[in-house]
């Protein structure tokens, strides 16, 4: 958040950071795990690019965005999670979503000869000795990890880096072990080396050509560096009980267990061009406005409290994106070009849209063609799909009345009825039930 705050600063805003999240402010800015605002305009953003990717992509339905002003997400792939969960209110931020970038990333890019200046000062101070580092950065330290990490690697002609992250006096046992740790490996060959919790991860990156951790958002991190990361699976993270092996669902990350760990980091550094240069293809992926992040949220929180057009447009959710797409499918079946608008509408619904209208459309077309197991389970879909299933509702009722399937209908109209009290469209579709009861062919 420091980037935000010094672009505001600059501008002459009166900055205060604060873990209360009952503070009252004018303007709040919030990287918090579910929170809500107590601010008079409010921008909510990660705290860390790896939040809850435990149930990825389904975020925003632990971590609600719809009491913010303003959402933010770091890069395209951010944009990506979003958009297909953008059909959840809780994923929808008042003014919207804005792909603005991570402020994190202008301490680098912003000046690279500035940030290569303060990398360099780091690496005199440590006395790096060999060509090539190796950083340890973990989420949590538990169970002897940064010692797994040096008896692999200390042998190697490499400088080792040992990053803790800064805890706070809140996880008393996660310290406990940092200590532990440090004390044991203080001096214990000369190629490694403690680095200060307090110092950017980003300087650290600076100096590596490996980045070694458990789960940690680094691995995504490392990215703006070119620097390749490498994840330890059967390393244990703490964060329950039992302890569960880390999870890594990042597919430029490489995966090794403990007992592999030398051999992966030798195989990396054997080729360091090749392994940046395919690190390097996945940075724009994960990051948008390189250098100008804090630059890019600061114009956009002025020019909505202003009043005034927003400098970067919000992001389109998928399902507006392609309920744009049925009404285009939609028209050319309309107009006589059935097979062009029916493939548009089964690549969509292939591609599982949360366009519940695409199915709701399919399921009436096959039930007018008389493929009636189709036409049930294409609005049996629509009507999971849509945030108010009364319509596809209605429309499976009729099918099912119509086979004079009676269980189905009910349960059905049962599914209506949680729907609305009362309404015309409720005491038709019992109407149709009913009917199909009196009907001397009704099926038991």
């Amino acid at each position: 958040m420091e980037p935000i705050a010094d672009e505001a600063a600059r501008r002459g805003y009166a900055v205060r950071f604060t873990e209360d999240m009952g503070e009252r402010a004018d303007i709040g800015v919030y990287c918090q795990h579910a929170c809500r605002p107590n601010a008079n305009f409010s921008v909510i953003t990660l705290h860390d690019l790896a939040q809850r990717h435990d149930i990825w992509p389904r975020f925003w339905q632990t971590e609600p965005w719809n009491d913010f002003d303003i959402g933010l997400v770091p890069g395209e792939t951010w944009v990506d999670r979003w958009q297909s969960q953008a059909d959840f209110p809780v994923a929808r931020p008042r003014l919207g979503l804005f792909n603005l970038g991570w402020p994190k990333a202008d301490l680098v890019f912003r000046s690279r000869t500035r940030f290569a200046e303060a990398a360099a000062e780091l690496r005199q101070k440590l006395g790096l000795q060999h060509e090539h580092s190796v950083l340890y950065a973990p989420s949590w330290e538990n169970d002897g990890k940064q010692d797994d990490f040096v008896k692999a690697l200390s042998e190697l002609p490499v400088n080792l880096l040992l990053k803790q992250a800064p805890w706070s006096n809140d996880y008393p046992m996660v310290l406990e072990s940092i200590r532990a740790m440090n004390a044991l490996h203080r001096g214990c060959a000369p190629n490694v080396h403690i680095i200060d919790p307090d110092v950017s991860i980003m300087y650290c990156l600076g100096l590596a050509d490996v980045l070694v951790s458990d789960e940690s958002s680094v691995l995504t991190e490392a990215l703006l560096l070119d620097v390749p990361g490498v994840a330890v699976v059967d390393w244990l993270i703490p964060d329950r009980i039992p302890s569960r092996f880390a999870e890594v669902p990042y597919d430029y990350v490489i995966k090794t267990q403990k007992a592999d760990l030398r051999q992966t980091v030798q195989e990396i550094l054997a080729a360091p061009a090749a392994y940046r240069a395919a690190t390097a293809q996945v940075k724009h992926q994960q990051f948008s406005n390189l250098g100008q992040s804090a630059k890019a949220i600061v114009d956009t929180i002025e020019a909505a409290l202003g009043g005034h057009p927003l400098p970067y447009p919000p992001c389109a959710p998928r399902v507006d994106l392609d309920r744009q797409q049925f009404r285009l499918a939609e028209a050319l079946i309309q107009q006589g070009k059935a097979s062009e608008g029916l493939q548009q509408l089964f690549a969509m619904a292939n591609a599982g849209t949360a366009c519940w209208e695409v199915f709701n459309y399919l399921g009436l077309l096959a039930y007018d063609e008389g493929k009636i197991d189709d036409a049930a389970l294409f609005l049996e879909v629509a009507a999971d799909r849509a945030p108010d299933p009364r319509a596809p509702l209605a429309n499976l009722i009729d099918l099912q009345c119509g086979r004079q399937d009676r269980e189905k209908a009910l349960a059905a109209l049962g599914a209506y009825m949680q729907q609305t009290a009362t309404s015309p469209q409720l005491f038709k579709a019992i109407q149709v039930f009913l009917h199909m009861l009196n009907a001397p062919s009704a099926a038991h």
